[in-house]
């Protein structure tokens, strides 16, 4: 496995959003980091914009909106098994009051948790990374198969796939 380590916030930025992509998925996110064990909620990325912040619909009456007021440090912990890709992230959370972001992230499957746009306890949540760690491979699940066989025999441990480090701190 070689390992790649990105330090230029363009060059990470796109290294995430080439795992993540920008169509809402589902994350699991980890609150109260201090904590053992800390808190985890499945939550649905709605978007990755151009700045490279996360987005996310929260209920103000939520376990998970109090621990980000309680202490706004998070860690998202993605996963792709299909495409063999793998990211952990950390970054720092901020409730934000926006209409037209609302607007602009609404979609119908929501009303499942809330009213509609103008719920009373609907907010976002917007993320922004400060550090991440993936893993991914670009080979299909079969020759990756074939890969660990042939390194468990021959005790060859390359071309797993790649992982590393990125850093987005200013």
């Amino acid at each position: 496995m070689s390992t790649i380590n990105y330090t230029e916030n363009k060059a990470g930025l796109e290294k995430i959003r080439s795992m993540i992509g920008n169509e809402p998925k589902i994350v699991m996110i980890a609150t109260r980091l201090e904590k053992i064990p800390f808190s985890v909620c499945p939550m649905t990325l709605q978007e990755m914009d151009e700045q490279g912040s996360f987005w996310f619909f929260v209920s103000k009456e939520s376990n998970f909106f109090k621990d980000i007021r309680y202490d706004n440090r998070i860690q998202i912990l993605y996963s792709n098994p299909e495409a063999q890709e793998y990211m952990s992230i950390f970054g720092k959370a901020t409730h934000v009051i926006d209409k037209k972001k609302v607007h602009a992230l609404w979609n119908s499957l929501l009303h499942s948790w809330f009213e509609g746009e103008d719920d009373p306890n609907l907010i976002l949540l917007n993320v922004q990374i400060k550090h991440a760690y993936y893993w991914d491979n670009d080979t299909s699940k079969l020759v990756s198969f074939f890969k660990m066989l042939k390194n468990a025999i021959t005790e060859d441990k390359s071309d797993l796939g790649n992982k590393g480090h990125i850093s987005l701190q200013d």
